[in-house]
């Protein structure tokens, strides 16, 4: 029978360098995910404004842009645009938390002054 060698030889310092360094990482992308697990949902935070106005041969186009600052998704986002006695309306499938979405109304009239507001939305 062949007695096995004991092979007791320190490990590199660069090896014990990295396993320092990985646990670490994972030590902290722990820590970020608890903590963003234990923060409350702030709700959807809506506003919409015009970005421009383009003329066609139709009328005048306004891109509005939604801004949710909230956390949560909106869905089903309702807004309306309204210029004197004229109004546009338009619905977004979703905004997403701290995201936005962009919608296209049509006024006869430039509607660079209309009132862009955000009318309702649902939780998806």
């Amino acid at each position: 029978m062949v007695a096995k060698k004991s092979s007791t030889a320190p490990r590199p310092l660069l090896q014990w360098g990295m396993a320092a360094v990985g646990a670490a990482v994972t030590a902290s992308a722990v820590g970020v995910i608890i903590w963003d697990g234990l923060q409350p949902a702030a709700p959807p935070s809506l506003s919409g404004r015009i970005l421009k106005v383009e003329a066609t041969s139709s009328g005048h186009v306004a891109v509005i842009e939604v801004a949710n600052d909230g956390d949560d998704t909106a869905a089903g986002v309702d807004i309306e645009a309204v210029l004197g006695d004229q109004s546009a309306t338009a619905t977004l499938d979703y905004v997403p938390g701290h995201g936005q979405a962009r919608a296209y109304v049509r006024f006869d009239a430039d509607p660079r002054a209309a009132d862009v507001r955000v009318k309702g939305w649902s939780a998806p």
